[in-house]
């Protein structure tokens, strides 16, 4: 091959890639708005064509492992090896995210979630090593982006779930939930949790104002919908 012939390609090559860029960004966009609708099969299907136009595209990958996560925990009809599979896919799609991207929050902040999820799955006790897993790309989260506060909440259920034995410290768990609300008080599950651990420790008049609020937060996507429908079961239980 000729050497303006090289530089041709070169150029044919960079230009395709370049019109790649849109297209993917577009299917990426189109299985965001399906996972606000609560349809995560055609999102995961969407993220798939995105893959299939760029391999290589972590936000396809991060964004395909929480609509896996999603599908696993909302749809009941699944089976749970069924389930066990789509956590454990969506774990892979985060690794992977990481090593593209390893200084996306974001990326290392689903690779969380997919570790956090498989570990409730098969057991905390019996996952401690996903649970550390989970812990480590939570540190590495807020590093990144000490306003992540979906890394928060994580990180207080976290500090919820895990023994004291493993890392677990149950005063983390009130200061961790504030700073998440502190930086998104108007999204409605981080009032819903925290209201639900306060809920446990009988501190019901504080679960009731975090309740009251989140109902008076108007939903935007359908699992703010089921986050607001389990504010009102935990707020019609309220002695």
């Amino acid at each position: 091959m000729t050497e303006p012939l090289r530089s041709f390609v070169r150029v044919l090559a960079g230009t395709l890639l370049l019109a790649l860029v849109p297209l993917t960004a577009a299917q990426v966009a189109a299985g965001d708005a399906l996972v606000d609708e609560g349809d995560f099969r055609r999102a995961i299907a969407a993220y798939d064509r995105a893959l299939t136009t760029d391999a290589n595209d972590a936000v396809a990958l991060y964004q395909r492992s929480r609509a896996q996560v999603y599908l696993a925990d909302d749809d009941v009809s699944l089976s749970d090896e069924e389930r066990e599979a789509l956590y454990d896919a969506a774990v892979a799609d985060a690794e992977r995210a990481v090593a593209l991207a390893p200084d996306s929050a974001d990326a290392h902040f689903e690779l969380a979630r997919a570790l956090g999820r498989t570990a409730q799955f098969r057991g905390v006790l019996q996952s401690l090593n996903l649970a550390a897993r989970m812990s480590d790309e939570l540190d590495e989260t807020l590093s990144l982006d000490p306003e992540h506060a979906g890394a928060w909440h994580a990180r207080a259920l976290w500090h919820v779930e895990v023994p004291w034995i493993a890392g677990g410290r149950a005063g983390q768990v009130v200061p961790s939930f504030e700073r998440a609300i502190a930086i998104e008080p108007d999204v409605i599950s981080h009032r819903v949790a925290f209201a639900g651990v306060l809920i446990d420790r009988e501190m019901f008049d504080a679960a009731a104002e975090h309740l009251d609020a989140a109902l008076s937060i108007p939903p935007r996507t359908y699992l703010d919908g089921m986050d607001l429908e389990e504010a009102q079961e935990l707020r019609a239980r309220l002695p």
